[in-house]
């Protein structure tokens, strides 16, 4: 679903698809045609390489129509805005929210709509890239709520709203990791650009707060309150009701005390001699048997939570080009890495998805502003993964390209 039912009136839904190729050539932000919702016109904007540059996307719906509105316009809407590859819409990525536009905030969306290496590569266990081919498509769902009183979702640091109207509504702000991201300096009671919400006051609070995950995506299993002399083992059953595994489930639990030191705890050891305060991270999995670990290490699939944390921090994905698409057809194709490879160590696995012999294979990097080849990587080079990759543009995704040489190869 993509988007939740509000319980409002809905007065007009439409969408429209805009259709994007030739990415790698766009400009820092690009605007979709204009099309009509509530007799009003609207569009997309996208900012392909981020808002101020960041490392994602970011996309927002835009009212188009400023010029034929009165002062005193205002829409209510709920939309939601999709990510999609055309060749195969099961790979797509969404986000939803509702807002109120006025003049003076005519566009919204999100900023961080997605990490901008991801969408060139499968990921979060879709099989093909939601950018494939340097096209991709992004569909606005739009709904336009009717609004009998005037003040649905409204900021209500407006003078003119009278007094006994803007007592039936409260006005929240939420603060979610995206503002932690993005928040500088020390003072945590002053976050700039908070999602709001404006909520009756008689709302039940369950359903606001379902409607604020749903709207925010946050997902988590609730918090659990202990005491410092409880044993680590006394929360096992409370977990698995949590993540709804069966009662008894054996689980291994792990501190994070930083990335790179993920620590098993002693299901015997109280909270307090396991020196566990407040704001230290626990992460959770089953206890997997011979048979489990086998099948996972078997598929190449991650199957512990230390080995997971360690792979954030070792692991690049590369994305593979022929060079020669007219001579050579070849595929494209992405690979993780170690950061810590050698030339050869790549060209073994790169020679393996090819069928190929490694001493065929030739590697040039990427242009740093076409993301055209360039410079041929000579075999005896020294160079890890990250120092070949270093004249690629930082917010695009990291691409060698190769070519499989028509020598003869002596043994």
């Amino acid at each position: 679903m993509i988007m939740q039912n509000l319980g409002y009136e809905i007065e007009d839904f439409q969408y429209y698809i805009w259709r994007i190729t030739g990415w790698s050539g766009l400009r820092k932000r690009i605007k979709s045609p204009e099309f009509e919702a509530g007799g009003w016109k609207w569009r997309i904007l996208l900012f392909p390489f981020g808002n101020n540059n960041s490392d994602t996307v970011s996309i927002y719906l835009d009212f188009a129509d400023l010029k034929g509105a009165p002062t005193d316009w205002h829409s209510c809407v709920q939309f939601a805005l999709l990510l999609w590859n055309p060749e195969d819409p099961t790979s797509y990525v969404s986000h939803n929210v509702h807002h109120r536009f006025i003049a003076k905030e005519s566009d919204w969306g999100f900023t961080q709509f997605y990490d901008l290496r991801k969408l060139f590569v499968p990921s979060e266990n879709r099989t093909r890239p939601l950018i494939e081919n340097d096209t991709c498509n992004i569909t606005a769902f739009v709904r336009i709520i009717n609004d009998p009183t005037g003040f649905l979702w409204h900021d209500f640091t407006n003078k003119e709203i009278k007094a006994n109207e803007r007592h039936l509504y409260l006005s929240i702000k939420i603060v979610t990791q995206y503002t932690f991201a993005r928040h500088q300096g020390f003072d945590l009671s002053n976050f700039n650009d908070l999602q709001q919400f404006m909520v009756l006051k008689s709302e039940a609070y369950g359903n606001f707060k379902d409607m604020t995950a749903k709207t925010l995506r946050i997902s988590g299993l609730g918090h659990l309150y202990i005491q410092k002399i409880d044993k680590v083992d006394d929360i096992i059953s409370i977990l698995c009701e949590k993540k709804e595994f069966p009662p008894h489930t054996p689980l291994k639990i792990y501190e994070e005390i930083r990335p790179n030191m993920i620590e098993e705890m002693e299901p015997n050891l109280t909270f307090q001699q396991s020196e566990i305060q407040g704001g230290d991270i626990i992460c959770f999995q089953k206890v997997l048997t011979e048979k489990e670990v086998q099948g996972h290490t078997t598929a190449g699939r991650i199957c512990d939570i230390p080995t997971f944390y360690e792979s954030l921090s070792i692991h690049i994905a590369v994305q593979f080009k022929p060079r020669y698409k007219d001579r050579e057809p070849n595929p494209e194709f992405d690979l993780a890495l170690n950061k810590e490879y050698t030339y050869d160590d790549i060209a073994i696995r790169v020679a393996a998805r090819l069928s190929t012999d490694t001493f065929k294979l030739r590697f040039t990097t990427a242009h740093s502003t076409s993301g055209t080849p360039k410079t041929v990587i000579e075999r005896t080079t020294a160079q890890t993964p990250l120092e070949m990759l270093e004249s690629t543009l930082p917010k695009w995704p990291n691409i060698l390209y190769y070519e499989i040489l028509d020598i003869k190869v002596v043994e």
